[in-house]
């Protein structure tokens, strides 16, 4: 009797340690990711403090996991959308982005999970940067780039990626002359925004570039910008409050949406200190 009480605890703790090393191993590349980069992924937080906190404990992971799995099987979601929809950790990532899936706790104690998209560039330092060129003159150039995500003309301020090892200072001045020619002396620097904190993990920096020479724009094979305009502030002010500016191109009119929101915040920050 006592040797088949004692296997029985054996194969308890057996399986217990077994469920374990699973845990630990299915989260491996996404635990290593965080200790390695906790500085740039951020604080895990403390919901006590009313604060959305990441679990990275594997076992706690996998309770959170079975949990949120029964949310989604109660509101009747089929079972392989279930899975795909439960799985906590690096969920895709390419040359450019890693989405990644937390096991979270909310401020009210309850327990689920969280998405959210990491520019890999941020894993480095900071992901991109935008600059608002302004000409001796005053005007203001933005781009005219059709956005493949928005499925439209946009009217923006120039931006882009930072390289390895490029200074943020550095890399406006290059987004800047690969996108329109322009090129400036060390732009100013207006403040730090997020593009989209609900999903998006950026902080980026915005500057303020002074125009001294106008060239030719070395445009990526990527980039679908059809050509760069100049427009007084009054012009986007109120372009801003219509919702779109009228441009003239081949002889039509297009109404092109304004919306940018790099733009709005170099406006606003640059107005408050004077520089415009």
């Amino acid at each position: 009797m006592k040797k088949i009480f004692f296997l029985l605890i054996c194969s308890v703790f057996l399986n217990a340690s077994d469920k374990r090393h699973k845990n630990e191993s299915e989260y491996e590349s996404y635990l290593s990711l965080y200790k390695e980069f906790q500085q740039y992924l951020g604080p895990t937080a403390d919901h006590k403090k009313g604060e959305i906190e990441i679990v990275l404990n594997p076992e706690e992971i996998a309770q959170i996991v079975r949990l949120q799995k029964k949310r989604l099987k109660q509101k009747g979601l089929p079972k392989e959308q279930v899975h795909e929809s439960c799985k906590v950790g690096i969920i895709s990532e390419d040359q450019y982005w890693i989405w990644i899936r937390d096991a979270v706790v909310f401020p009210t104690g309850a327990r689920g999970t969280y998405d959210r998209l990491v520019l890999k560039s941020v894993l480095n330092g900071v992901g991109g940067v935008a600059v608002l060129p302004i000409l001796p003159d005053k005007r203001l150039v933005l781009n005219l780039n059709f956005r493949h995500s928005t499925r439209s003309w946009e009217l923006e301020v120039p931006r882009g990626m930072r390289e390895p090892d490029e200074s943020v200072e550095v890399a406006a001045i290059r987004e800047l002359h690969e996108e329109t020619g322009l090129s400036v002396e060390l732009p100013i620097f207006l403040g730090n925004m997020t593009p989209d904190t609900g999903s998006l993990s950026s902080v980026i920096p915005v500057f303020l570039g002074k125009v001294s020479k106008v060239n030719k724009s070395q445009q990526d094979f990527s980039e679908a910008i059809l050509t760069n305009v100049a427009f007084t502030k009054e012009d986007i002010k109120k372009g801003f409050e219509r919702g779109y500016i009228v441009i003239a191109r081949n002889g039509e009119q297009w109404k092109v949406p304004l919306r940018d929101s790099f733009l709005s915040f170099a406006i606003l920050q640059a107005g408050l200190k004077g520089l415009l």
